[in-house]
């Protein structure tokens, strides 16, 4: 698949939305984005279910309160998944 580079400008609160679902889900910008623009046109994208909307809600108020635990996507994943 082709890809193509754009350069977009963003409110300072979109743009920190971003900032917090990337530091949250071990993403990168461009990945928090597309999914988002996926969303937006109607492409179909994994929905969360409850349990997981409310950890990642209380995974962001952590993150407000302790910016400073944020850990390293490979060892969350192998703590997850030892074997992988």
């Amino acid at each position: 698949m082709a890809v193509r580079k754009v350069a977009v400008t963003l409110p300072e609160e979109l743009y920190e939305l971003v900032e917090r679902a990337r530091a949250v889900e071990h993403r990168s910008r461009s990945e928090v984005i597309q999914e988002a623009l996926r969303t937006h046109f109607g492409e179909a994208v994994y929905t969360p279910t409850e349990d997981e909307r409310r950890r990642l809600i209380e995974a962001l108020e952590a993150v407000d309160e302790h910016p400073g635990a944020l850990r390293e996507w490979t060892d969350v994943r192998s703590e997850l998944w030892p074997t992988a």
